[in-house]
């Protein structure tokens, strides 16, 4: 009888033993889910361009000179965005730039008293370019932008007709700053964290208008209507925040 619980307890003891020895089995935790990538913040960068006036003087007796000039651009933006869906945003911005656009040219001017017309040398720049704008785009693979602008531009004109009449050579002038409007088109490529690129064409148009020239001693030319479109194409770097 002995013998028998001494075989029974033998063959129980090593089961208790493995029973001890079992591993805990370590949680499986899992990876977190990426951050998806959203449009929505404000901005700031720079860009640079090439710029093509397209431009067009009528004098008061109705003599039409239609003239271009190219040139460089370069200025900054500031801007904000709202992803409102997962693929559409509606931005605002506003840019300012330095433009190098001019352009020189024979004209002649007419003395509406004496009939006398006399020849002249026309010249013409845009020094400033500067927009106010609404963008509405469409996200492409999550960090490319598809989008079309538009809205208020302006542009400061500097005007000279030189010419020489009897009494002497006389040169007058204006600067003017025109209002206007834009459209244009570009795509917005976000190639870090809080980097994007952005390439662009953009339109503007400053209609018709009088522009009156005078050199402040009598001198005047009066350009009946001046029309003064450009087009630009740029590519930027903004910061996002």
């Amino acid at each position: 009888m002995t013998a028998c619980v001494g075989v029974v307890l033998a063959l129980a003891l090593p089961g208790t033993g493995s029973a001890a020895d079992l591993a805990v089995k370590a949680p499986i935790l899992k990876a977190a889910a990426p951050v998806p990538f959203t449009w929505t913040g404000c901005y700031v960068g720079g860009h640079v361009g090439g710029v093509v006036s397209d431009d067009r003087t009528t004098g008061v007796l109705g003599n039409s000179v239609s003239f271009s000039s190219a040139g460089f651009v370069g200025g900054g933006q500031i801007g904000c965005d709202y992803q409102f869906t997962s693929s559409w945003v509606v931005g605002v911005e506003g840019r300012a730039a330095w433009t190098s656009l001019s352009n020189s040219h024979a004209g002649i001017v007419r003395n509406l008293v004496t009939g006398a017309v006399l020849p002249s040398q026309f010249t013409m720049s845009n020094d400033m370019l500067a927009s106010a704008t609404v963008r509405l785009g469409y996200a492409v693979a999550e960090r490319w932008l598809v989008f079309v602008r538009g809205g208020a531009a302006w542009t400061r004109e500097k005007i000279d007709d030189a010419f020489t009449p009897p009494a002497g050579p006389v040169d007058p002038s204006a600067t003017t700053t025109a209002t206007g409007w834009t459209a244009g088109t570009g795509v917005d490529w976000a190639f870090a964290p809080h980097w994007s690129a952005v390439f662009e064409y953009d339109y503007y148009d400053f209609g018709n208008r009088s522009v009156l020239l005078s050199n402040g001693a009598g001198s005047n030319v009066n350009i009946f209507s001046l029309k003064d479109r450009i087009h630009a194409v740029t590519a930027g770097v903004n910061y996002h925040f």
